[in-house]
C-alpha cells in the first residue's frame, strides 16, 4: 500500500513540484472524513477495512480550500542547485545532488553573508581551488521567486509510485519514473 498520496492546491496544481506535495494516507484518509479534500482518484485494487467500513484508498487528493503559494522561495540547498540548473558556477560543469557544495562568492572569513545574492553551487574541486579568494560566478547569483523555483524544478527526474499521478503533475514524461513498487511500501 502506498505511503503517499498526492496532494494538491484547489486550483489542481500540486503545492510543490521538488519534492512533490504529499502526505501519508492516513493523513488523507482523516482529511477526507473532516471535509477538507475531494478524492480525485483512488488506488483500483487497495482498499480501507474496518469492522463497519470498506474505503478505496486514495491516491491523488485535493485540497477544497486554496493555499496561497509562499512569493519568495526559501534559501536552501536544494533550491540553490535548482537554481543554478545543478551547474558548478565557476567551471560550468553539471553535477548530481550529492556531487555539489555551496560556495559563498564573498567568502565568510571576508564577511561574506549566506545568502541568495551570495551563494552559488559550485563543484568541490572548484570551491577548493577557490578557497578565500574572490573569483566571479558564471552568473550572478539572485534570489528567485518561489514560482522560480517550481517552474525549473520540471529539468529534472521524479519518482512517482502511481502512473495516475501523471495526469496532475504535468511533468514531461521522459523525465518521470513510475516504481510501483513504491506503491506496495
Amino acid at each position: 500500500m502506498s505511503n503517499s498520496v498526492l496532494l494538491l492546491n484547489a486550483d489542481a496544481q500540486p503545492l510543490s513540484l521538488l519534492p512533490l506535495s504529499t502526505i501519508s494516507w492516513q493523513n488523507a484518509i482523516k482529511a477526507v472524513f473532516a471535509d477538507r479534500v475531494k478524492v480525485l482518484k483512488n488506488h483500483d485494487d487497495i482498499f480501507l477495512r474496518s469492522p463497519t467500513i470498506k474505503v478505496p484508498m486514495p491516491s491523488v487528493v485535493m485540497l477544497h480550500r486554496y493555499h496561497k503559494l509562499p512569493s519568495k522561495a526559501k534559501f536552501t540547498r536544494r533550491n540553490v542547485y535548482i537554481r543554478d540548473k545543478f551547474n558548478c558556477q565557476y567551471c560550468g560543469d553539471r553535477f548530481v545532488w550529492d556531487e555539489l557544495t555551496i560556495d559563498h562568492v564573498i567568502p565568510r572569513v571576508r564577511g561574506g553573508r549566506t545568502s541568495w545574492t551570495n551563494c552559488v553551487s559550485a563543484c568541490p574541486k572548484c570551491n577548493t581551488r577557490k578557497g578565500q579568494s574572490l573569483i566571479e560566478p558564471i552568473r550572478e547569483p539572485v534570489q528567485p521567486t518561489w514560482h522560480e523555483i517550481n517552474h525549473s524544478s520540471k529539468y529534472h527526474h521524479v519518482v512517482i509510485p502511481d502512473p495516475a499521478w501523471q495526469d496532475y503533475i504535468n511533468w514531461p514524461e521522459s523525465l518521470i519514473q513510475v516504481n510501483t513498487q513504491l506503491a506496495h511500501v
